[in-house]
């Protein structure tokens, strides 16, 4: 294909040994260069520590910025750990790639419970989650078994959904800012289902992918490197659930959701739905604009007296 390069015809030898962990994916390992096995799916765990930052940096001057940035600080492990492990394809990395899932998603689980919770109520929670997947990772890395892993990474993603729906009809109260918070939690589920989905075509036609990507060449052939875009689409859906919780569980929670968020928010909801200010500006500008066209309508009839 044109400005294309073809793929060598070996991977190169691997500067961190001979890979050896459960999980790979179809994207060909050391293709590219010794030092990182799978390029595109190591890239594109980028997505996660850029959502992460914009998290982090808009919590910078807030006085519970410890308990907001949890989340943003797990989806950052998610990042960094997938990264290890697509870079290296050692068992070793997998445990941090898998681990620091459950990390990510147990801070959120931990924050829909406990926002409004005594300090104490919140520590103890806390100390429990955490002693739950101290031992579960234990008993994870020594059975070196992936199965419960999906299961218990399942459940707390449904746990969320759920209780953030909860949550939702509790605190948001505004009809207009409600239907918009609703949207935007359906879209963030959309969006990391599909990357779910996406994930999955890569494992069920991986050979005929492989076949078309050496088809086109580098750097076309990066589109159809299917795993990455499971990073990016789970990046972006994560961030928008952490983001809304972060919202619903906030003093800001019922107001409307403004333009804080990171993109793509802008494009799903209207940040400016239901802001009571703005509605008044319009309404005014409507009765000025009303009254303007009566008097028109009295100087052209002739009936002002």
């Amino acid at each position: 294909m044109v400005l294309s390069w073809p793929y060598r015809a070996h991977s190169h030898t691997p500067y961190w040994g001979e890979t050896n962990a459960q999980a790979n994916f179809c994207e060909e390992d050391y293709i590219l260069t010794p030092y990182i096995a799978e390029f595109i799916n190591t890239l594109t765990n980028i997505t996660y520590l850029i959502y992460a930052f914009h998290g982090i940096r808009n919590n910078a001057n807030r006085k519970d910025a410890v308990w907001r940035n949890l989340p943003y600080l797990g989806i950052a492990a998610v990042g960094f750990g997938s990264a290890i492990f697509h870079a290296t394809m050692k068992n070793y990395a997998q445990w941090c790639d898998d681990l620091s899932m459950l990390v990510a998603v147990a801070t959120v689980v931990h924050r829909v419970f406990t926002f409004d919770k005594p300090l104490s109520t919140t520590v103890i929670t806390g100390a429990a989650i955490v002693g739950t997947m101290t031992v579960f990772s234990a008993w994870h890395c020594i059975t070196d078994e992936i199965t419960m892993h999906s299961v218990l990474f399942a459940a707390m993603i449904v746990i969320v959904g759920l209780k953030t729906r909860s949550i939702i009809s509790m605190r948001v109260k505004d009809l207009i800012v409600a239907k918009e918070v609703r949207k935007l939690a359906t879209w963030g589920g959309v969006i990391f289902i599909s990357g779910f989905g996406i994930w999955n075509i890569d494992n069920a036609i991986c050979s005929s992918l492989t076949t078309w990507k050496r088809g086109l060449g580098m750097p076309w052939s990066f589109v159809l490197e299917l795993h990455g875009w499971w990073h990016i689409f789970t990046g972006v859906g994560a961030y928008i659930f952490i983001a809304l919780v972060e919202y619903l569980t906030s003093d800001e929670a019922g107001q409307p959701l403004g333009s804080k968020f990171a993109w793509p928010v802008n494009l799903i909801v209207d940040g400016r739905a239901g802001d009571a200010r703005l509605m008044s500006v319009n309404s005014s500008d409507h009765a000025d604009s009303k009254t303007r066209r009566n008097e028109q309508t009295s100087w052209n009839g002739n009936k002002i007296s």
